[in-house]
Formats: C-alpha cells, structure tokens, sequence
C-alpha cells in the first residue's frame, strides 16, 4: 500500500466520522412564538372591550338623584 492510498483511506475514515459526529449532536430546538403571540393577542383585545364597555357604560350614580327618590 502506498502512502497516497492510505492517505485516501484516512481522509475517508475522517469524513465518515465527522458525519457521524454531525449526524449524532442533538437537533437545535427552536422556541414557539405563537404561544406568546397569542397570549398578548389576547390581552389586547381584552383590553379593548374592557375600554369600550368603561367608555359606553352609564355613568354610576353613587347618590339617588332627586327626581327618582321623591319628596323627602
């Protein structure tokens, strides 16, 4: 065996394990936006309604008014 093939069998030897390498490392867990996303979706729209019900509600009236209670 000369020294170009055995240079040729450890170069293969060399890719093969640095495929296995790349092939054994864990896959890159990415994180979800979506929850979050839609956790503050929902929080925007419940402060919109919450807005618009405080804006068209009555007034609250904390004494009776005077033309309801009567004559005292």
């Amino acid at each position: 065996m000369t020294v170009l093939e055995s240079y040729d069998a450890d170069q293969a030897f060399a890719d093969a394990m640095a495929d296995a390498r790349l092939r054994l490392e864990p896959p890159v867990v990415r994180e979800r936006v979506w929850p979050a996303l839609a956790a503050a979706a929902l929080f925007a729209v419940s402060a919109l309604v919450f807005a618009t019900a405080a804006i068209l509600a009555p007034p609250a009236h904390l004494t009776p008014v005077e033309s309801v209670r009567g004559p005292v």
